[in-house]
């Protein structure tokens, strides 16, 4: 039976902040909705919880174009579905803002029979999993296979490290079993929404090729791509539209934390270098060669880096992607067959059982410099790795049923550009591991080979995307 929700937006409803929801005349019928749809065991009906996990498990695009855009297609359909099981038309998600609050609500924590926000997670408080980075003065591009795209930086920070801090079932693609991934995702496109004001930045407009087509939740059920462009047109707003200026004070943290934090106010450090065995140096095919990497790299709670010898052939390489990446259009690179980009690749990534709960994960760096630590760190930064990225990667290595292959890729031309100035005769990738109050201790994570990769594809559109018209609802209303 086809499943019916209306597609027809005339009223545009607030999302609150969980602490003034917490107190409205709306919690209650949150809290009934939950309750009913947790009970309710026939997953293939949308008003159980199941039905819910089940469209993440299967259509998510993380790691991928769309990932903030399908998600929110996905919370627009969900929050219906709560006012259809509730009967309160006017019922709305929530959001966590974490950059203010980064403990989970004290309502998902308390274990007392019969709360229907509780489920049993590893960390409660995400302020390690907290960053700047994407709303930089820098950042105006939108989408993936641009320069300083702000939906890769907000997918990898804070996105990704919060499922990973929280762990338990936050960890998994099955995340929203957790009622706090509705709260968590509710923030997301949020911040999405903050940063695009007040004129829409680089989000392609909706003329755009990138918004046709549509977006598929279940069999019968799709959203076009283009009403994902702006809040309003899925009928929601936010209660407080601005975007993070700072992180939360120290003194709303304790213990391990503060440490930690002081250490990144520090700066970064380069790890020292693991005893790996490297790996030779191969052509890969379809365009593709490695220059080297390294074989079993294991992770533990100790940050490690990698390091790869680069032959003067493969060295001259790096140098002619970069001239062609800084725009030098008359660089070797022009030619269809000459190598353009340049990638960290991950390849046999295996979580081991210490780390399968979660409560941790890794910044990746590349040529994070020697002797010191750096202030500047996010000239460094590839992105983050942990047991989420693991397992949302193995899901789409086997068919979005878990256990394939699993293949991670750091896009590194862009940071190759920012810190290449001289002949490269080494490449050194840190993997620098950040925790939670609790995180597991021993191996976590192996690594079958870390290589990095050429390619003859263009590492990203230089093209700008037409500026948003002047009734773009992002220019007409603010």
């Amino acid at each position: 039976m086809p499943v019916k929700f209306s597609f027809a937006q005339t009223t545009i409803r607030v999302r609150p902040e969980w602490q003034q929801f917490r107190n409205s005349a709306n919690y209650a019928s949150f809290i009934d909705a939950i309750r009913l749809m947790r009970a309710n065991t026939n997953a293939s009906s949308p008003s159980s919880w199941q039905y819910w996990v089940n469209v993440h498990v299967n259509y998510c695009p993380h790691g991928a174009p769309y990932f903030l855009a399908w998600h929110r297609g996905y919370l627009y359909y969900f929050e219906q579905q709560l006012r259809i099981v509730s009967g309160n038309n006017n019922l709305v998600l929530p959001y966590w803002d974490y950059y203010r609050n980064p403990r989970i609500p004290a309502e998902f924590t308390d274990p007392a029979r019969g709360n229907p926000l509780y489920v049993a997670r590893v960390n409660t408080n995400v302020y390690n999993a907290l960053t700047l980075t994407p709303f930089g003065s820098n950042v105006w591009n939108f989408q993936r296979g641009t320069a300083n795209a702000f939906e890769t930086f907000l997918e990898d920070a804070p996105h990704n490290p919060v499922h990973n801090i929280i762990g338990g079932v936050m960890q998994t693609m099955q995340s929203p079993q957790d009622p706090i991934f509705y709260l968590h995702h509710a923030n997301i496109d949020r911040l999405w929404h903050a940063w695009a004001l007040p004129d829409g930045k680089g989000i392609p407009w909706t003329s755009s090729p990138y918004w046709s087509g549509n977006f598929t939740y279940a069999p019968n059920l799709t959203l076009p791509r283009s009403q994902c462009y702006h809040p309003n047109w899925v009928g929601t707003d936010y209660a407080d539209n601005s975007p993070p200026t700072s992180l939360p004070p120290q003194a709303m943290l304790k213990g391990e934390v503060i440490r930690v934090q002081s250490q990144q106010a520090r700066g970064v450090a380069r790890p020292p270098v693991g005893a790996f065995k490297s790996t030779a140096p191969k052509g890969l095919g379809a365009g593709r060669r490695s220059i080297g990497g390294a074989s079993d790299v294991g992770l533990s709670e100790s940050s490690v880096s990698v390091r790869v010898p680069v032959q003067k052939q493969d060295s001259d390489a790096l140098q002619t992607i970069v001239a062609h990446a800084r725009g030098n259009r008359a660089a070797p690179a022009a030619a269809p067959e000459t190598y353009k980009s340049v990638d960290i690749t991950l390849d046999n990534v295996n979580l081991l059982p210490p780390g399968r709960l979660g409560g941790f994960y890794y910044k990746v760096y590349l040529n994070l410099p020697a002797g010191g630590a750096t202030s500047s760190s996010e000239a460094y930064y590839l992105g983050t790795l942990g047991a989420f990225e693991i397992d949302a990667a193995s899901h789409r290595g086997g068919g979005h049923h878990g256990g394939g292959t699993v293949q991670l890729s750091f896009p590194a031309t862009e940071r190759l550009v920012s810190i290449m100035t001289n002949d490269i005769r080494e490449v050194t990738v840190s993997l620098v591991r950040v925790n939670g109050d609790n995180s597991p201790r021993g191996r976590v994570v192996t690594i079958g080979e870390l290589r990095v990769e050429l390619s003859t594809q263009e590492p990203f559109d230089l093209t700008p995307p037409a500026p948003a018209p002047a009734d773009s609802p992002y220019r007409s209303s603010n």
